[in-house]
């Protein structure tokens, strides 16, 4: 009825995942897409009415929180445990763009930036913070557990405006990489997953006169988003590189794939910009390069 076969849904079955900013665009499209598939999901967001009216509709287990404000997060956590009974997988997709309209950095409230800075890296880094013994319990009870944090190629390319957005999905990253290196041991996997540019609600709010034809469905995102998930989880593999940077697309492979490491990486000159990425350095979610669009959901 759903696409998936037995044994589809017999890998996900008991897999206990928690997404933020699950209740609208590529967050409330992976809750639906992985309840789909069989797993057990909680969705984090800030407004109670949309949590309880998305958690009806998919199934999910709906947490009312502020990724944001630090007094939220260990409720939020406690509540996911509680609910799920332990964690799996943790999907940090909550996100805000600082100034809306986009600001150049010169206009921008210093509020507005600390709001990006809040909510994409100090929410993620201190939820993570706050679950990270019920994942390594499970990756030692399973073999493995997973993070991913939704990316940018803002992250790595300077794009007037975006500047609040940008530099904290760079934070976001490089942190991303250090969790990797310190808990790949515990068997815990830290990806970086950039899914391009998708037909979004914070996507009309950064880019209102886009056309949206040209953009990817948030649907199809989730569905080439589960798939790296289930990568991760499923067939966990020896790694030595650090975390997996991904742009999601044709052609799709992780750092860890090739036997190269970030180091191996051609070295970017500050100030130029290029078109032409290597594929093992730096992937993303679909051809072209395009800013992504992610946000509190």
């Amino acid at each position: 009825m759903n696409g998936y076969s037995m044994n589809d849904l017999r890998r996900w079955s008991g897999v206990r995942v928690a997404i933020t900013g699950g209740t609208s665009g590529l967050g409330l499209a992976l809750v639906r897409e992985l309840r789909a598939r069989g797993a057990e999901v909680a969705l984090i967001a800030r407004h109670r009415e949309q949590v309880e009216r998305m958690a009806s509709e998919t199934g999910a287990h709906g947490i009312v929180g502020d990724m944001s404000n630090k007094e939220d997060i260990h409720r939020i956590a406690m509540q996911i445990l509680g609910r799920l009974g332990g964690l799996d997988v943790l999907v940090n997709s909550a996100s805000s763009l600082g100034p809306v309209p986009l600001a150049l950095l010169a206009d921008t409230e210093c509020e507005d930036f600390e709001l990006a800075l809040a909510t994409n890296v100090l929410g993620p880094f201190r939820l993570t913070r706050s679950l990270l013994g019920a994942l390594a319990a499970t990756a030692r009870e399973r073999g493995s557990a997973v993070v991913l944090n939704v990316s940018s190629d803002a992250a790595v390319n300077a794009y007037a405006t975006w500047g609040a957005y940008g530099a904290s999905k760079a934070a976001l990253a490089h942190l991303t990489r250090i969790w990797n290196e310190e808990m790949i041991g515990e068997g815990v996997r830290f990806l970086n997953v950039d899914p391009g540019d998708m037909d979004t609600s914070l996507h009309a709010l950064a880019v209102p006169d886009a056309d949206r034809s040209t953009l990817k469905r948030p649907e199809e995102a989730a569905r080439e988003m589960a798939d790296v998930i289930a990568g991760a989880l499923f067939e966990r593999r020896a790694v030595e590189s650090s975390a997996s940077d991904m742009r999601l697309g044709p052609g799709l492979r992780r750092d860890d794939e090739s036997g190269r490491r970030r180091d191996d990486c051609p070295r970017v000159i500050p100030g130029e910009r290029s078109e032409v990425r290597d594929p093992i350095c730096d992937m993303r979610l679909g051809p072209g390069l395009r800013r992504d669009d992610e946000t509190v959901r």
